[in-house]
């Protein structure tokens, strides 16, 4: 047992690592679940403007190594982020489960994109670069979505995943059912970059580069989330965990990483 909430378990397998959720939602419950999910996220006009700048800087760190070509964003919602990619140099593409946030993108950014299950979608074309951007950890079936990623890329292409929670975390280690990205009727699926390099390598993929962002988000204030972690390590330690109010950004709590098909 890992982290509980109500009724929703995460539990940490022995062998891998890996956290997962159970119960968790069908795939039905979940297109239920986010079928409203895109309209609330524009209500928060500051946590809009904090996740754009995010997509600024996770733009940044992939065109160190990719510079353009055909890209496709897995789960891109209204385009926001694959939108800070310039049309000059590359070719955009989104799949999306909503599809009021599918619209959107085609309305306001002309970004074609196909709304569905990207596990079970067929594509007529292959992509330079294929991404997920606080995705993997939503999916109900995370290695079907992985397996038809790297289908779908070109010889030597990208794969890109990052802002998704870091489940070998050290924040998620000490607040367990009270860290911030520990919502468990959306985040199903808690990876490492070592469990998700197992996976991609067997279908044929290599791990190029990854990073943990902190200090160059908009969300890092490293004395007062390091003051915060060291005191609640304590309470902790107490046996006080019901006076934890919940955790704060903390490095290591956030994966960005790059794959790269052989």
């Amino acid at each position: 047992m890992w982290a509980t909430q109500g009724y929703l378990k995460a539990k940490r397998c022995s062998q891998c690592g890996m956290i997962s959720v159970n119960p968790h939602f069908s795939p039905e419950g979940l297109n239920e679940f986010y079928s409203s999910y895109f309209t609330g996220r524009q209500e928060d006009r500051v946590k809009k403007r904090l996740r754009d700048k995010a997509y600024v800087i996770d733009r940044d760190w992939v065109s160190l190594f990719v510079k353009g070509g055909k890209v496709l964003d897995v789960g891109c919602s209204g385009g926001f982020f694959l939108n800070k990619f310039s049309p000059d140099s590359w070719d955009r593409f989104g799949v999306e489960n909503v599809s009021d946030a599918a619209k959107y993108a085609m309305k306001n950014f002309n970004i074609p994109v196909r709304v569905g299950n990207i596990a079970e979608m067929e594509f007529n074309q292959k992509f330079d670069l294929v991404m997920l951007r606080g995705v993997i950890e939503h999916f109900h079936d995370p290695i079907g979505g992985l397996k038809k990623c790297v289908q779908i890329l070109k010889p030597s292409g990208y794969l890109f995943i990052t802002a998704t929670p870091a489940g070998d975390s050290f924040a998620f280690d000490v607040y367990r059912e009270k860290w911030s990205l520990f919502t468990p009727l959306e985040h199903i699926h808690f990876f490492s970059v070592e469990l998700l390099s197992r996976v991609l390598k067997d279908f044929g993929m290599r791990l190029l580069s990854h990073h943990y962002q902190y200090a160059e988000t908009p969300y890092a204030a490293p004395e007062r989330d390091y003051k915060k972690i060291q005191n609640d390590i304590v309470l902790a330690a107490r046996g006080d965990r019901k006076k934890l109010t919940g955790s704060g950004p903390f490095p290591g709590s956030m994966i960005t990483a790059l794959w790269k098909k052989e």
